[in-house]
């Protein structure tokens, strides 16, 4: 049995088109699949209720305060 490891894909925002062609060849797919900066990233604790899909709300991704 293969066990699959899942994890987002954080695209920079001028690759997001060519990352959603058909036609985009697989050494170029494979070549946006590289670690996104962390300065370029935001972090903040949010509601639990995100982990439920039954709550389908933009509400849930809201900071919340710890």
């Amino acid at each position: 049995m293969h066990l699959i490891s899942r994890q987002p894909v954080i695209l920079d925002p001028e690759d997001e088109s060519k990352w959603l062609q058909d036609d985009t060849p697989m050494n170029f797919i494979l070549s946006m699949l590289r670690p996104y900066p962390a300065e370029k990233m935001d972090a903040y604790p949010i509601s639990t209720l995100v982990n439920s899909p039954a709550n389908n709300s933009p509400d849930i991704i809201k900071p919340v305060s710890s």
